[in-house]
């Protein structure tokens, strides 16, 4: 999950790659079958709640270990499609949700349904949202691991000693913006404590209504005036504000939120673990601020497949229902904090140890404020041209216009793919 860049896929020019080179192994070993699983991250360190459920499934599972391996995000989708056009696919992997549609077009998915038919899965057994984001055009490729959203955590201690108010539920922009100013801090011509870090524009034009595109893929809007509005805001916290960070002043420090750097920032639960163990401060979770829509935010799905390569279905069928209907799903929250996709085990998320105090927040913006995003056939490609756009926008070097270049690149969009 994490942030929503996407890198194009471009076959043609990946087949010459090496398939393979610099995925990362984190654990794994002997056995009558291996299965190799390919995630997003940045290390073990990253992987280690995910190993641990996998750790569950090979102690169910005599005979069956799974090699679990992973890739920057950034380099995902791209590390992905070489791998599979290489011949060198992962028996079993994570997916960006809107890739799935690409995925399924390239060969690269096994289909589901017939291990599901047997199984006896249904529907009904899984949260509102979960089943589609595995489908397309009547069949199933994937199984829903987890849902979630994006939510702002925040600094408990820099706001204490800024005497700030804490961020409450139904705050807005407005209010986003004061508790920003309030807890950025200044020392000798340089700032030393950002007021918020990590911002996303995706989710910003959410909270104002705005979008990329309209559900089916038929209509660019970008240059709306909502999603406009969302990207200049977002432009002037860093640049006229001073609340956020320049990509000069984050490049290379990793997460700020976590380096006591930044008050406030955009996060989901699969943060918890890593600010509660080694955050060395008090943190809490509130809803992302409202624009013109409200409290609004993604509903975010990681949909797992099998690869159309595996010489091992069975297995990876194995190890795909323990992760998305078995027991994986009753030990992920506790574990990995992520919100179970089955209906039955809804309960857990909110008795998991690395929840937050207000861990109530997060299931008011899964009931009642996440904006489901659009799917439709090139989608990645797409999303590809557009955080270079946003990306020129929010560089202090140059002087681009929101609202110019994003209605230029809406036109070209318009062109390229045929839309209205």
């Amino acid at each position: 999950m994490k942030k929503s860049m996407y890198a194009p896929i471009v076959l043609a020019s990946l087949l010459a790659l090496s398939a393979c080179g610099g995925e990362e192994s984190a654990g794994g070993g002997g056995g009558d079958v291996t299965l190799r699983m390919l995630v997003w991250g940045n290390g073990p360190a990253d992987l280690k709640g995910e190993r641990e459920i996998l750790d569950v499934f090979e102690e169910r599972n005599p005979g069956i270990k799974v090699e679990l391996s992973h890739v920057p995000w950034d380099n995902y989708i791209e590390r992905l499609t070489t791998m599979s056009a290489g011949g060198n696919q992962p028996d079993v992997f994570w997916m960006i949700d809107t890739a799935l549609i690409d995925y399924v077009n390239q060969g690269m998915l096994m289909e589901l349904d017939e291990f599901i038919e047997e199984s006896g899965i249904k529907e009904d057994e899984y949260l509102p949202g979960a089943w589609d984001i595995g489908s397309w055009e009547g069949g199933r490729y994937a199984m829903p691991r987890d849902l979630t959203s994006h939510h702002i955590v925040y600094n408990k201690d820099m706001f204490d000693e800024t005497g700030h108010p804490y961020p409450e539920a139904g705050w807005t922009w407005d209010d986003f913006l004061e508790a920003a100013k309030a807890t950025t801090i200044e020392e000798d011509g340089k700032i030393v404590q950002f007021g918020i870090a990590g911002l996303m524009w995706e989710e910003m034009i959410v909270q104002n209504g705005g979008a990329s595109f309209n559900m089916d893929g038929s209509k660019v809007e970008l240059d709306s005036p909502e999603t406009i509005e969302a990207i200049e805001f977002m432009h002037d916290l860093v640049h006229v504000h001073r609340v956020a960070p320049l990509a000069t002043e984050s490049e290379g420090l990793g997460d700020l939120f976590l380096a006591n750097r930044a008050a406030m920032a955009y996060a989901g639960p699969w943060h918890w673990r890593q600010y509660a163990e080694d955050g060395e401060f008090e943190w809490d979770i509130v809803e992302v601020p409202a624009g013109k829509a409200g409290n609004k935010s993604q509903l975010l799905g990681l949909p797992i497949g099998i690869g159309s390569q595996t010489d091992h279905p069975e297995e990876a069928w194995k190890l795909l229902e323990f992760l998305t209907h078995g027991e994986g799903q009753s030990i992920q929250a506790n574990i990995v904090g992520a919100n179970p996709s089955v209906i039955r085990e809804s309960h857990t998320f909110a008795e998991g140890q690395w929840v937050p105090e207000n861990v109530e927040a997060f299931q008011t913006i899964m009931e009642e404020n996440t904006v489901v995003q659009s799917m439709f056939p090139d989608k990645l490609e797409a999303v590809s041209n557009i955080q270079p756009v946003i990306d020129q926008i929010m560089d202090e070097t140059r002087d681009v216009d929101a609202e110019g270049a994003l209605e230029k690149l809406a036109d070209r969009l318009r062109t390229e793919f045929e839309m209205d």
